[in-house]
């Protein structure tokens, strides 16, 4: 009669792992030949589907075998594959051990107990192994029960006795530890995944693009983002973005990052400082909770950015990256062009990025960044990945199957020249006169003979200004869109400001009037100075 030593598999190590498969078959390895003939371990679908994860506790009884392992001679044959779903039936050792979470032994097994004929998978095979001694041992964790482990022994083999339950409960207490850790990763994982679509709002209709898809990984980390963020000017930005590390904490991290992006955009700053600003260390508002388990090393600080903004009135694109992003063009005509370095050469770098460049209307942005590092293939997978997303030039396909990138593609539009009116004007007082005798004629000549009164007097006070505090020639645009916008540029940075004058001051309401008229109004700054600007909405009747 073969004798076993109960203490040996207790005293064996069992080394973490981040698969439930990995940790079931070092429990069997453990168990067999030092405890039993025949090991097998079935284990809880809340470890391997999301859904099922976050499921209240003992919600889900789904199973699968996870692991088996026999000695030399016994089960040559076994009632389920590994990853097969696993029946368990009821009025079973199993599913008893499963519905009280204790463990249990059955020292003598007679052929004709009446149970086996409740399980016609398992009992055919233990007959033919010769199984008289049994032990099943709950795999449970925090009153949850991830798994079950069913310990066999055959013919020639002493019968289990109370010695081997400890041991094989010490094991399985070991092993339902590691599967929680599994299992706390994946609720985790799903949590951020549910936080970071949420976050990620739909895009709104602009005049800018049209046909905006957006797709972050369905299986990676949930610290990836895209967004579109609406610019004063008919313009838009469009960013798409990564952060290490997986679960709350990722999208945690994520949804900073998207802010302060979003948030530097609304102040209408050049994409080089967005990024320099948004990225810097110090600007993060918080930290996230330390992570602990088998996320634990896989977190990351680095973020990987790319930000750029459309102007559909200059057709001109201004774009920004900070590490493993990158910028394709389809134009119209089918031509692929790959904006600035590739994604892998600037990885691991510490600068930004920067290109200006023309974009033909009709032109298909697409706009890729990798996933977080453990996830990221090299260069050829950041490559294929928006290849696959601009294969033939079409917006309309569905970004799916692209791999750990995430990826924002935008068809360019343009507005229409006759929607446009441009003046030069003179530093000359006498200039905000003939500036409002444009203004009207354009708006007549629009069919927005209504607004004529309230924007000649916004362009008489945004000319005022700039005649009054800058040196060079005065810029006007008229821009007729979903809304009328004002423009005056000029070549000073200094930037008006709105305050409230004293009752006795003859000046210093020029902007209060603005405001009053406009709905909105800014300053943007540009190379030669800076655009002063009024939106009007135009009613449509």
């Amino acid at each position: 009669m073969m004798t076993y030593s109960p203490h040996a598999s207790a005293r064996r190590h069992v080394s973490p792992a981040r698969d439930a498969f990995d940790i079931a078959r070092q429990l069997v390895d453990s168990a067999v030949p030092d405890l039993a003939d025949i090991a097998a371990v079935e284990v809880s679908d809340a470890l391997f589907d999301e859904r099922s994860a976050l499921s209240e506790a003992g919600a889900c009884q789904g199973f699968r075998r996870a692991a088996f392992r026999a000695v030399c001679g016994h089960g040559s044959r076994c009632a389920y594959r590994i990853g097969e779903v696993s029946r368990i039936p009821s009025g079973t050792p199993y599913r008893r051990t499963l519905s009280d979470r204790r463990p249990r032994v059955i020292a003598s097994l007679p052929p004709q107990a009446h149970w086996l004929a409740r399980d016609p998978a398992r009992a055919p095979l233990m007959h033919q192994d010769g199984v008289h001694s049994l032990m099943v041992v709950p795999l449970v964790a925090h009153r949850v029960v991830l798994g079950l482990v069913a310990l066999y022994r055959c013919n020639g083999s002493s019968p289990f006795g109370k010695a081997e339950l400890r041991a094989a409960a010490r094991l399985a207490g070991r092993v339902a530890r590691m599967l929680d850790d599994v299992h706390r990763d994946l609720r985790e994982q799903a949590m951020g995944r549910i936080l970071q679509h949420a976050l990620l709002a739909r895009p709104p209709h602009l005049t800018a693009v049209e046909d905006v898809r957006g797709h972050v990984p369905a299986d990676g980390a949930p610290g990836g983002w895209f967004d579109v963020i609406p610019l004063p000017g008919t313009r838009v930005g469009l960013s798409v973005g990564s952060t290490g590390g997986r679960g709350i904490a990722a999208a945690a991290v994520m949804s900073q990052q998207k802010a302060r992006v979003a948030a530097l955009a609304a102040l209408d700053v050049e994409p080089v400082e967005a990024l320099t600003h948004s990225l810097r260390p110090s600007t993060v508002t918080a930290t996230p909770p330390p992570v602990e388990g088998p996320a634990a090393d896989r977190s990351s600080a680095q973020t990987h950015c790319l930000y750029a903004v459309y102007d559909p009135v200059t057709r001109r694109c201004t774009a920004a990256r900070a590490g493993a992003a990158g910028l394709t063009v389809v134009a119209p005509d089918g031509d692929v062009t790959s904006v600035g370095p590739t994604a892998s050469d600037a990885a691991d770098g510490d600068g930004y990025d920067v290109a200006v460049f023309d974009v033909p209307p009709g032109s298909l942005l697409v706009l890729s960044c990798a996933g977080a590092p453990e996830q990221r293939g090299d260069a050829s997978d950041d490559q294929e990945a928006r290849n696959g997303a601009c294969t033939g030039g079409d917006a309309r396909l569905p970004l799916t199957g692209r791999g750990a990138h995430v990826l924002l593609t935008a068809r360019t539009r343009a507005v229409a020249p006759m929607d446009i009116a441009t003046w030069e004007l003179p530093n000359d007082p006498t200039a905000v006169a003939d500036a409002r005798d444009r203004t009207a004629t354009q708006l007549t000549a629009w069919g927005l003979p209504d607004l004529s009164f309230n924007t000649t007097l916004v362009v008489s006070e945004l000319v005022t200004n700039a005649i009054r505090y800058s040196t060079g020639p005065i810029g006007l645009r008229l821009i007729r869109d979903a809304a009328l916008i004002c423009e005056v540029s000029d070549n000073s940075s200094a930037a008006p400001r709105t305050h409230i004058p004293a009752p006795n001051d003859q000046g210093g309401r020029g902007l209060i009037i603005v405001a009053h008229l406009a709905r909105a109004h800014g300053t943007r700054y540009t190379a030669p100075g800076k655009i002063v600007w009024a939106e009007q909405a135009i009613d449509v009747a």
